[in-house]
């Protein structure tokens, strides 16, 4: 009996241990990427002032330049990619896993996900249209909406490299590696959905969070399914980008060009309301089906495998 506590005891003491290493680990990630994020963003300003000479800009008119806005978006993804990049490579690179991009076949992985992604986002706004959530008033092409579209998608590459990066890639790595699978899809799926606390619109209506929980699961289930980062990476990308610059909806309540220009109308749990779809409870509907279906076509084709 005595032993048995012992082992207990000793048993809670390394799972105390590894949480505390994780959240510290997690925590000089974080700062990593403030550090290089704040010097990448001194260097935006400074080039802001410079662009113009003749004039002498204050704080708020170098916070409001749209090139500063610009470079200022891409130094955050920059700081985050290499924040997550360094703290692997200090922490981790000889702990026998990986962050997810040496997966087998790529680009056929990335396509598959990127199809997903754009198929169920589509069903999902098709649905919010039929249920009278939204009015499409135009849809013009013109050369100025183009460049948008073409800045607006790489942009989307940066959210979603950054953000699987750090969700899926480094933090489901860090807690799988330890604790498991369910505990690592667990973790990563509520911080990816509290990297989007301060986003407009997050808590006007329960639904974005419950819809940004159940796609970071979905993301999460198709890292390991896939066994890397390109699937949930391709699934992210058309997700966001057909969403706000095909479709008009606000991606996580920001604003995007659009192809088509559309108006919410009606109730906020139909239309998503600022949010965008991922605020509308027919989105919950589809992000459910896709995940069962999803999950199981990897279950059926692991099967297979195993049976050859």
């Amino acid at each position: 009996m005595v032993r048995k506590e012992w082992n207990f005891i000793n048993i809670k003491k390394q799972t105390s241990l590894s949480i505390l290493t994780i959240v510290g680990k997690v925590w000089l990630t974080l700062v990593f990427i403030v550090v290089i994020t704040v010097v990448l963003s001194i260097a935006a300003a400074v080039v802001t002032i410079r662009r113009h000479p003749a004039q002498e800009l204050s704080l708020a008119g170098v916070a409001g330049d749209p090139f500063f806005i610009q470079a200022a978006l891409w130094a955050q993804i920059i700081g985050f990619i290499s924040g997550v990049f360094l703290a692997y490579a200090i922490f981790e690179r000889r702990k026998g896993w990986t962050l997810g991009f040496l997966a087998h076949q790529p680009g056929q992985r990335f396509g598959e996900g990127f199809t997903a992604g754009a198929l169920l986002i589509t069903i999902s706004c098709a649905g919010i249209w039929l249920m009278g959530g939204i009015q499409i008033q135009s849809s013009q092409w013109t050369e100025t909406l183009g460049v948008e579209l073409i800045g607006a998608f790489l942009l989307f590459i940066g959210v979603a490299v950054n953000e699987e990066l750090f969700a899926r890639g480094y933090l489901q790595g860090l807690v799988k590696s330890r604790f498991g699978f369910i505990p690592a899809i667990t973790v990563s799926t509520i911080v990816f959905a509290m990297m989007h606390t301060f986003n407009p619109g997050m808590w006007s209506t329960p639904m974005p969070l419950l819809n940004l929980l159940l796609a970071g699961l979905l993301f999460g289930l198709c890292r390991e399914y896939s066994r890397g980062l390109w699937m949930p990476i391709g699934m992210h990308l058309s997700w966001n980008f057909f969403q706000g610059c095909i479709f008009g909806f606000e991606v996580s309540g920001t604003p995007m060009p659009s192809l088509i220009k559309t108006q919410t109308q009606g109730a906020a749990l139909v239309s998503g309301g600022g949010f965008g779809a991922e605020g509308s409870f027919i989105t919950t509907v589809f992000l459910v089906l896709g995940t069962v279906l999803i999950s199981k076509y990897y279950q059926r084709r692991s099967r297979k495998k195993l049976a050859s």
